[in-house]
């Protein structure tokens, strides 16, 4: 499963619906994903992964709880354009 949440808090399109909250959701949202993912897997024998597109620039890692959502992710995938903007 790979989650691409553009994004939480802040930062993403105007017409999106930003909560101050959300930078915790965000990390409960995938913590109970991986706990989904966990236990199907204990069921069928099977290794499902998680994953995110994240942000890169300080903007969009302030919003987030980088080291709670490194323990639950497979992987993280930097979206580097975030940098310096989206062309």
């Amino acid at each position: 499963v790979d989650i691409d949440w553009e994004y939480p808090v802040g930062g993403g399109l105007e017409s999106n619906v930003y909560r101050p909250e959300d930078k915790r959701n965000y990390t409960l949202l995938l913590r109970e994903l991986r706990r989904q993912l966990d236990a199907r897997g204990v069921l069928d024998g099977r290794k499902y992964y998680l994953s995110i597109a994240s942000g890169a620039g300080d903007d969009k890692i302030r919003n987030l709880e980088p080291a709670d959502i490194a323990e639950v992710c497979d992987w993280i995938n930097i979206m580097t354009y975030d940098l310096y903007g989206a062309w």
